[in-house]
């Protein structure tokens, strides 16, 4: 039993990602540069990326599982964060209260997104995308294009707010822990209850999941709407580390979350993958974006669209292939 256990281990696209990342990080540690990259406030602040990239690629796994995409979550980030960030210093409202208004907006966007997808027979794409163009266009407009900082002068809270992206505990970023916490909360729900095997079989085959009794609708509301409030717990702890809410800042975000579901083994036509495998896929992807940045130094930022569009692309031609040969054996 152990073995055939370790067997479908080794066979997982999860155990291959992380292969790959542990060579990743030994050639890159045995550069000139190795020693920087290893040293732990490079660490600290790669695992902060590692953690905040993942909480809403999370999310995204969820929804890709389901069948589905969501374009919006980057523009949803910043947004998120410059709603948190104004709440704070411009209304007066306590951290607490603020934390709670923007999960609670963030998950009824999920919501909505839903509703337009099943009721009106809208494409995820179409619906998203609206959304990515909106909130963009929100943040700047509730800002003039100017970031809000969150500073003691602004707020009595700033300093906490300010630990929720800047802290540490026992020199591990604030972020890490929340991340852990929300892979592990998500992790059960998607294989040990009854809404993950719903999302699963929503993924495999909508109209199958909808004869079998199913509600589709409410699947799709909580897939969506997990999405959408990881995507706005993304925002608050990006704006707390950036000390600010910056419009537009989380653009094309959701593009990182995408190639992260992808790359470890989430499916673009649904049903495959574990939101482990996203949080796998983050560490790869800014394991790379870092080593790079190590490598080139000057210019390095030039690269992050390169990276990341090539890793997509690659990542979905091979989902294309292991389709094609699956249907082959079948």
């Amino acid at each position: 039993m152990l073995f055939s256990w370790a067997g479908r281990i080794l066979r997982t696209r999860e155990f291959g990602v992380v292969v790959v990342l542990i060579l990743l990080v030994l050639f890159i540690s045995s550069t000139e540069k190795g020693d920087a990259f290893l040293g732990p406030i490079s660490l600290q602040n790669l695992s902060r990326q590692i953690a905040l990239l993942g909480v809403f690629a999370i999310g995204q796994a969820v929804v890709i599982i389901a069948g589905g995409i969501d374009l919006s979550v980057g523009t949803l980030i910043g947004f998120t964060g410059v709603l948190c960030a104004w709440l704070l210093a411009r209304a007066g409202w306590s951290l607490g209260a603020s934390i709670l208004a923007v999960l609670l907006f963030s998950a009824a966007v999920g919501v909505v997104h839903a509703l337009l997808i099943n009721r009106f027979r809208v494409l995820p794409f179409i619906v998203t995308l609206g959304s990515l163009f909106i909130f963009l266009s929100a943040g700047q407009l509730m800002t003039n294009n100017v970031p809000i900082p969150v500073s003691p002068q602004d707020s009595p809270y700033s300093e906490a707010f300010q630990f929720l992206g800047n802290g540490k505990i026992w020199n591990v970023p604030v972020p890490v822990y929340v991340m852990l916490g929300v892979l592990l909360v998500v992790s059960i729900t998607m294989h040990f209850t009854v809404i993950g095997r719903h999302i699963y079989a929503l993924g495999n085959n909508e109209e199958a999941t909808r004869l079998s009794g199913i509600s589709v609708l409410r699947t799709q509301m909580i897939a969506y709407g997990l999405c959408s409030l990881l995507a706005g717990l993304a925002g608050i702890l990006y704006a707390s580390y950036q000390r600010q809410g910056i419009p537009g800042s989380g653009l094309s975000y959701e593009l990182k979350a995408i190639a992260a579901a992808v790359v470890s083994g989430c499916s673009l036509s649904g049903g495959q993958g574990t939101v482990i495998g996203a949080v796998i896929g983050a560490a790869l992807l800014n394991v790379i974006l870092s080593g790079i940045s190590f490598v080139i130094q000057q210019g390095a930022s030039n690269w992050e669209g390169t990276v990341v569009g090539t890793i997509l692309l690659i990542t979905a031609v091979l989902n294309r292939l292991q389709q094609q040969w699956l249907a082959k054996r079948r």
